[in-house]
């Protein structure tokens, strides 16, 4: 009898355990398969805006609009055909798409040739905010559709458990059978407890695959549209083709500060935001932010000024470069966002008790259009701005200010916000700083980075890239100087040119087919360490600039790490402070 309740038993639960496998892979592929849907009309709908673009600044035809228009149409159809009568929030995004759709066709049918700006305008405008709608809810209904689905593949488990222990009460002869399945559904438990973790690492390793595949294969063509693009400002351009380049250069500088943005943003969600703190002349920030956005300022009929308190000591231990990076984001949102009136940046720096540390407060406060109390709190939080039309009129992600925020949390400080409607904005970086000895004032960007880039005539330079675009954009930013060029497009190529020709110094690119940068570093100093002669510095350029990437990189013997896209001036400082003297082909190499 004990036997045959065991084989019943067992029989449940085996068919049980079955019948749960077969519930979680139906709903993993329903959830799979509803995000690429949604995911694919997100998309869709963003080419859709990027065409408006296009068509505004005559770059396409009426009929491209039509053709992007019916794909969004047609996407529209794919996902309104899923149930989502438990979706308010995607029911009613489906709803104003089929209205703006019906809308937009009069006028996008309702003629031929180019669209009038003003056509333009109302569609884009109108589209800007389903756009943000239909992320929002794509990224609320995933993740609350994904806790149900655990709900829902739970739940039978949970009933099959109390029929059993109402079948087992019954059955004294069963006592056993049930201690027995408790045991069982408690390993269960830990083994999917286990599966979880696992399934959470992996998901983690894969988020941070995937954001450093996209940065490596956006910042590769950028460096490209970029370098190419800086080549020929230094050319003898006309004022309509000069122009036409610097709206190159800044949109190309935009697209990468919104990369920046997003890997800054991963990194701090992931918690490998690392700072790195030195001693600096925070004054010094300052005055580069001014005279960086001074031009803009004044074209726009700003004043910009500055004021430092005689408090703020000549040497603060700080992020240098995070500091720069959150008092630039402040001045040029003000910039950006004032139209009349002024900008002031000012600072100040009140010792505490103890009188090596203080507290360091730079303020940035402008007369642009204040930002409403209700909408404070949301300019802080990721692609968070204080209404949906921001983005539209003036553009950015808005990560900047999430980013600059954490920088300050992560420098154990704050940034604060006051402002009101018409009156217009103040933030205020509060830092808790330490103070220095003067004579450690000193700036290691100025001792690093001469601004004039030393005579290269005779020095020998080898670049190394499978990318033919990267190469002749070095070759377009050094040649001037007079340095010899050569090329090697692999890692075995360098190799082999290293051995039979000298060089000064070595640009290597990371990721290569074959042997990549590090292990051909590896490989030539290995060989120039057992042949006892001294190696040519080597530069790392790269696309895959991580922070846990360039400490490979420096671990395999480079000397520095250059980030793509490639400016000419960090590309010059670099080989100035590398070259300045040359080192000694024929000497022996340094003792480890």
């Amino acid at each position: 009898m004990a036997l045959s309740l065991c084989g019943v038993l067992l029989v449940m639960l085996a068919s049980h355990r079955n019948h749960l496998q077969d519930n979680e892979q139906q709903i993993v592929f329903s959830i799979s398969a509803t995000t690429y849907k949604f995911s694919e009309l997100i998309y869709e709908a963003q080419k859709l805006m990027t065409a408006f673009a296009f068509h505004r600044a005559g770059q396409n035809t009426r009929e491209d609009l039509h053709e992007q228009f019916d794909v969004l149409w047609s996407r529209i159809g794919v996902v309104a055909a899923i149930d989502f009568k438990d979706r308010p929030m995607i029911t009613k995004v489906l709803e104003d798409y089929h209205e703006w759709l019906t809308s937009s066709d009069a006028i996008l049918y309702g003629g031929s040739g180019p669209l009038e700006p003003a056509e333009l305008e109302l569609l884009a405008s109108s589209l800007d905010p389903l756009v943000v709608a239909t992320r929002q809810a794509w990224m609320f209904e995933f993740n609350h559709s994904r806790f149900e689905s655990l709900a829902e593949i739970t739940r039978p488990a949970k009933i099959q458990r109390q029929r059993g222990e109402i079948m087992i009460a019954g059955l004294l002869s069963a006592i056993v059978l049930y201690l027995v399945a408790e045991v069982y559904f408690a390993a269960l438990a830990q083994r999917r407890a286990v599966q979880l973790q696992e399934a959470a690492q992996t998901a983690n390793r894969a988020k941070s695959d995937f954001i450093a595949t996209v940065s490596h294969e956006i910042r590769t063509p950028l460096n490209g549209i970029l370098g190419m693009a800086s080549h020929l400002a230094d050319q003898n351009l006309s004022e309509e083709n000069r122009e036409s380049v610097r709206i190159i250069q800044d949109s190309g500088g935009l697209l990468l500060t919104t990369i920046n943005d997003v890997l800054d943003l991963a990194k701090i969600e992931a918690g490998e935001f690392a700072l790195e703190f030195g001693d600096h002349d925070i004054r010094a920030a300052l005055r580069t932010a001014r005279e960086l956005y001074l031009e803009t300022a004044r074209d726009k009929g700003l004043e910009l000024d500055l004021t430092v308190s005689s408090s703020v000591p000549e040497c603060l231990r700080v992020d240098e470069r995070r500091c720069r990076q959150v008092i630039h984001n402040l001045v040029s949102n003000a910039v950006k966002f004032t139209q009349s009136g002024y900008v002031h940046i000012s600072a100040d720096y009140k010792k505490g008790t103890d009188a090596a540390h203080g507290i360091l407060t730079i303020s940035v406060e402008d007369s642009g259009p204040g930002i409403a109390k209700a909408a404070q709190a949301r300019v802080f939080e990721p692609f968070g701005q204080a209404d949906t039309g921001i983005s539209r009129r003036f553009g950015g992600s808005g990560l900047g200010l999430s980013i600059s925020r954490d920088i300050c949390g992560l420098m154990g400080g704050s940034l604060e916000l006051t402002s009101a409607l018409g009156r217009g904005a103040r933030f205020d970086m509060i830092l808790p700083l330490e103070e220095v000895a003067q004579n450690k004032a000193t700036s290691k960007r100025a001792q690093s980075d001469p601004q004039d880039a030393t005579d290269l005539s005779g020095r020998k330079v080898l670049i190394v890239d499978d990318n033919r675009t990267n190469r002749l954009i070095v070759k377009k930013f050094i040649a001037p100087l007079g340095a010899e060029i050569a090329e090697a497009e692999s890692g075995e190529d360098a190799l082999r040119h290293l051995s039979q020709h000298p060089a000064d110094i070595v640009l290597m690119d990371i990721q290569m087919p074959g042997m990549d940068g590090v292990q051909t570093t590896r490989k030539f100093l290995a060989d120039r360490a057992q042949a006892g002669r001294v190696a040519p510095p080597i530069i790392g350029v790269t696309a895959n600039a991580m922070p846990h990437q360039i400490e490979q990189y420096l671990a395999s013997g480079m000397k520095e790490v250059l980030a793509k896209p490639v400016s000419k001036a960090a590309l010059l400082r670099m080989l100035t402070r590398h070259l300045s003297e040359p080192y000694d082909k024929g000497g022996p190499a340094e003792a480890a």
